[in-house]
This record gives structure tokens, C-alpha cells and sequence, in this order.
């Protein structure tokens, strides 16, 4: 298959350009196609029997870098004429009657949090501010609720957490509490939840912020802290670490954390 790499490898793809011609394998007519999508191009030949299919990540040229930072910088300036989020009425400062919140956030340690109450949906609801103005908020189920996360607007991308001055290092995780975990193991580290399975340019936007970014997704998504790894190194050029946790970094195993600082 290594001659299928080099012949993908030849064509030159630019970012976002298909290609189709002929197969190098079984020489089917015009059943072979690549396509080039995030450094990476993808290849498959139509042809029955012919097993010729995968994929080569070419990475991203210097052009093709300073172009997708070029969006994510307009993307960003679009940002700013953002609407500042209004609570719903339903959403209030905790109470000592909300038992649920209680329990949550002791079971947490998350008694020096910014967090408010949702009474209707019974969520603990953690705002987010950018440039100091709330613009969105995450809010998590304490009772079994489905969605588990809810987002009250949509208008961030991602949540991030730092106790101190930003040392320009963020540890990319997948929920809340492991950002809000790795912030305060880690004076400086800024810990960054991206909202979600899946990292898109608008994450990459934040990420230009930071000279060095660590993923520590949960332990049953290890090929994806790689995968993750490899776009963020591939879409900036910085320097970008896989931690391999033995758990979720909310519930703060000893190895965990050790791993971490050593890393920090």
C-alpha cells in the first residue's frame, strides 16, 4: 500500500481540493478519489473488488495555516458584537433549600465556584465571560436529566478556568469540573473544556492564546487525544501533548495529577 501513499502523496492536494482519476492498483478508469480536508486526505477506489482505500496526513502548508487563522481571527471579531446572556428568570443565586446544588458542589469541591442555581430544570449552571461579560452558560443535571450538559446560548465555544496569571499553557478536556480540576491543581494552567466530543476551528480560535496545549480527554477516548493532538499541532504549528489518564481528571486519581504537573 506504501506505493498508494506516495501516489497520494504526489498529487499535492490543496486544503479542501477532490481529486478523481484512475486507480494506481487495479488501474479502474476514474474510480479513484481523494479529497483533502484538515491536513488530512482521505482516498478510495470505487471499483468492485479493488480494496484500495484510507487515508495520509500530508499536515497543512504555511499558506494554508495562515489562512485558516486569518477565519478563526474574523471569526473572532464577529464574535465580539455578541449579545450579553439575560438569566431566565428561572435561574437563581443558590439557596440554602437547594439541596441538590449542595450536594453537587460538596461532591465536587466546588464551594469557591461562580455557579447559579436552574430551578427548573435543576442544574447547577456555570457562567461564561468573555472581556468580563457573560455571554453564554453551561449547565450541568443534577438529577439524571437528559441533556446531562445543557448550553444556555450557544455563543461560546469553549469554558476555560485559570487560579492565578496564565502561564500561556491549557490542558484541552472534554467537561467542566476536569477544567475546573486541572485549573486548581495547576496555579496557571488554564483548563479548557471544549463542550463537546469534537474540535472545531472555533476551539483552535482559543488555542492560538497559548504557546503550548496538553489534551487529557477521558481515558476511553485515547485515539482521540492523539487525533486531537495531531490537528492542534497541524492547524498552529505549537507544541501539543496527549496525557493518558487513568480516569476522568474530575475525580482526581493521584497518577493523574502527578502526570500533569510533571507536564506543566
Amino acid at each position: 500500500m506504501s506505493n498508494v501513499h506516495d501516489y497520494v502523496q504526489d498529487l499535492c492536494l490543496i486544503e479542501g481540493q477532490q481529486y478523481r482519476g484512475d486507480c494506481p492498483t487495479c488501474r479502474g478508469r476514474g474510480t479513484f478519489t481523494a479529497n483533502k480536508e484538515d491536513g488530512v486526505v482521505v482516498y478510495n477506489c470505487y471499483k468492485l473488488g479493488c480494496t484500495v482505500r484510507g487515508f495520509n496526513a500530508v499536515g497543512l502548508t504555511v499558506d494554508e495555516i495562515k489562512q485558516r487563522i486569518r477565519s478563526l481571527k474574523e471569526d473572532y471579531y464577529d464574535s465580539e458584537t455578541l449579545d450579553p446572556l439575560v438569566w431566565p428568570e428561572y435561574v437563581v443565586d443558590p439557596k440554602p433549600d437547594h439541596t441538590l446544588l449542595k450536594r453537587f458542589v460538596k461532591r465536587w469541591d466546588l464551594e469557591t465556584e461562580d455557579i447559579m442555581y436552574d430551578v427548573k430544570d435543576r442544574r447547577a449552571v456555570f457562567p461564561i465571560r468573555k472581556k468580563g461579560i457573560m455571554i453564554d452558560a453551561v449547565g450541568r443535571a443534577l438529577d439524571g436529566a437528559v441533556p446531562k450538559w445543557y448550553r444556555y446560548t450557544g455563543n461560546a465555544s469553549v469554558y476555560t478556568h485559570v487560579y492565578g496569571k496564565p502561564s500561556g499553557v491549557a490542558v484541552l478536556v472534554e467537561d467542566v469540573i476536569s477544567a475546573i480540576v486541572a485549573a486548581k491543581e495547576c496555579p496557571g494552567l488554564t483548563g479548557m473544556a471544549i463542550l463537546g466530543t469534537s474540535l472545531s476551528t472555533a476551539h483552535i480560535e482559543y488555542l492560538e492564546n497559548y504557546y503550548r496545549v496538553i489534551v487529557a480527554l477521558d481515558p476511553d477516548a485515547t485515539s482521540k487525544a492523539v487525533q486531537f493532538k495531531r490537528e492542534i499541532e497541524s492547524w498552529t504549528g505549537m507544541k501539543a501533548q496527549a496525557l493518558k489518564l487513568e480516569d476522568d481528571l474530575k475525580y482526581k486519581v493521584a497518577e493523574d495529577l502527578e502526570r500533569l504537573r510533571s507536564m506543566v
